[in-house]
């Protein structure tokens, strides 16, 4: 809709938003720190109608604007008491202000968002002392460098603007000498990860030391036209500043896949991990029962431990206070310091040796002296995490457990008052802030706990070794691996907790879709159909071939097959050369 020589309609809105603006008077207030700066908009808004418009926070003053008739209003104001501080309000000297020129903010925010382009996530501050807004204010720079505040300016309005997601910034043409005035960039922006600062006047190295470290994601580098280009330790250098670098002036200077290799955790994280199949059956066997009569009667537990069973408590409440649900309640411990051996806090000898118990009766002394419990391993088997594995030296094998449990009572003991109190002294003081005392509340833990069995002369075991660690309780996420998204291995697909022998494989498996044969007794490989679908008949077997020869599960070799490019004599290679490093969870 076109009105005579004024444009649109939206036109005339803006028109007549600038003509207010235009009549705008800047006002100051002090005295409104101990609260927030919305509540002391809302509380000037109730008590005299007035709304402040375009309010900044410059220093301990919020600097906002008004009519100038609502200007006079607001200095009767000044004076009055607003959370707990006496206001103080003045107007601009002056007359009227142009909020739009003296508002650097409002200029900064609107450079930084027509910079900005969303479908990129690019912000290109290119050519800065050039740009018509800059020029127009006059806050246009000669270079970023004799403008030091400028930019950090800038950087702090965009980093409170949620709507730009920014992965590349070009800084070119900006007659950059080095890059301290432009450091804050590394604060507002960690994860960039692709960074042009070609056509500068950069020379020295030294100069850009202010950024090792600081951009862990950059991946792309321009430095084009910049003196600093000609030195021939100018690859090394960057490579040496910037630890994810890639590319460097367009040229690829890193191998991306092994570097994303070197910063990736190494093996295939497991909830549970079992050398052997028959370790996998016992194991879990001998935890469920151990924890049954853990929560219900440890006296029956002492006939696993010998007069030569030793047993180890150790307090550790390092956990950040993040990761505690609740955080605000301090976790408490004190059922557990007079026996806590926790080397790290403790530097005494004669206490560390202490608090080794030996032997059956010195040990029920703790058991029996700890809150009562329950655990919920067959209840909740995703909040825990099981490894057992072999121990040749003594013919018997090692279970690590980690878990949760709830206080459901206070220990059958309390030593807390008797003759341990010298020792429960000794640990508070290590165990900062976590005191005991006598009204100690119960509350959810979790644990560490690490067993070293082996076999008995009537056939059954005994436990040579019991380590426990009590620590605040923290969500146990990170017990569960996360699935590979495309490839299944069906040996352990339907059995998270343990390995399923291959005689449990069902038979006739060559017709199920999209799975090899197995061949000599080999466990079938299965895609997922999205995998399948890309598989020609050559292809599945070649796959086929490589897991007959290498022993390896269907995700590791689909990898060793498309790393090698679907070439047998290299993929057998590459094999060879990396065998030793691969986790056993690689293998069938």
């Amino acid at each position: 809709m076109q009105v005579s020589g004024f444009g649109n309609v939206n036109q005339i809105g803006a028109l007549a938003q600038q003509n207010q603006l235009d009549n705008l008077v800047s006002v100051s207030i002090r005295g409104w720190t101990n609260a927030t700066q919305q509540d002391l908009l809302n509380f000037i808004s109730r008590k005299t109608r007035i709304s402040v418009r375009n309010s900044v926070v410059q220093g301990d003053t919020i600097v906002g604007y008004v009519t100038p008739q609502e200007a006079d209003q607001l200095v009767k104001f000044s004076g009055y008491r607003f959370a707990g501080n006496s206001l103080k309000i003045h107007k601009a000297a002056g007359g009227n202000t142009n909020p739009n020129t003296n508002d650097t903010i409002t200029v900064l925010r609107n450079v930084l968002l027509r910079r900005y382009n969303v479908q990129t996530r690019m912000l290109d501050l290119g050519n800065l002392f050039n740009d018509p807004e800059l020029v127009q204010r006059g806050m246009a720079p000669k270079n970023v460098n004799t403008q030091s505040k400028m930019f950090p300016a800038m950087m702090k309005v965009a980093s409170k603007e949620p709507s730009m997601v920014v992965e590349s910034i070009n800084l070119s043409d900006n007659n950059l000498r080095d890059v301290n005035g432009v450091t804050t960039l590394a604060q507002t922006f960690p994860h960039l990860k692709n960074l042009c600062i070609a056509n500068n006047s950069i020379s020295r190295f030294h100069s850009l030391e202010v950024w090792k470290n600081k951009f862990k994601e950059l991946r792309e580098l321009l430095m084009m036209n910049n003196p600093i280009t000609s030195d021939r330790l100018y690859r090394t250098e960057m490579l040496r500043i910037f630890p994810k670098l890639v590319i460097l002036d367009n040229v690829v200077v890193r191998d991306e896949q092994k570097l994303l290799s070197i910063y990736s955790l190494p093996v295939q994280q497991t909830q549970f991990f079992f050398e052997d199949n028959g370790l996998a059956s016992s194991s879990t066997d001998f935890i469920t029962n151990f924890l049954n009569l853990w929560d219900s009667n440890r006296m029956q537990l002492m006939g696993l431990y010998t007069p030569q069973s030793q047993f180890s408590l150790s307090v550790d409440s390092s956990v950040p206070a993040a990761t505690v649900p609740n955080a605000q309640t301090t976790p408490t411990f004190g059922h557990y310091l007079p026996f806590s051996r926790n080397i790290s806090k403790i530097s005494s000898d004669k206490t560390i040796q202490e608090r080794l118990r030996i032997g059956p009766e010195a040990i029920y002394e703790v058991f029996g002296s700890l809150p009562m419990t329950k655990h919920f391993l067959q209840e909740q088997p995703d909040a825990y995490s099981v490894q057992a594995w072999t121990f040749p030296q003594v013919q018997g094998f090692v279970i690590t457990l980690h878990g949760h449990f709830d206080e459901t009572a206070k220990p059958e003991i309390d030593k807390s008052k008797t003759s341990q109190g010298s020792s429960a002294s000794r640990g508070r003081r290590y165990n900062h802030g976590f005191t005991s005392t006598p009204n100690i509340k119960l509350s959810q833990k979790s644990f560490d706990r690490t067993m070293v069995l082996v076999p008995s002369p009537n056939g059954s075991v005994i436990i040579a070794s019991d380590s426990l660690t009590i620590r605040p309780f923290c969500d146990s996420a990170w017990s569960k691996p996360p699935s590979p998204p495309h490839l299944q291995a069906q040996s352990v697909q339907h059995q998270p907790q343990m390995n399923v022998p291959l005689s449990q494989t069902p038979p006739n498996t060559s017709s199920i879709p999209g799975q090899i044969p197995g061949v000599l007794g080999s466990t079938p490989l299965q895609f997922s159909p999205e995998v399948q679908a890309k598989l020609s008949p050559v292809q599945l077997e070649l796959l086929q071939k490589l897991h007959l020869e290498t022993k390896l599960n269907a995700e590791y070799t689909y990898m060793l097959a498309e790393q090698s490019l679907w070439n047998y004599d290299n993929a057998i290679q590459g094999f060879r050369n990396s065998a030793n490093n691969l986790p056993r969870e690689a293998f069938i």
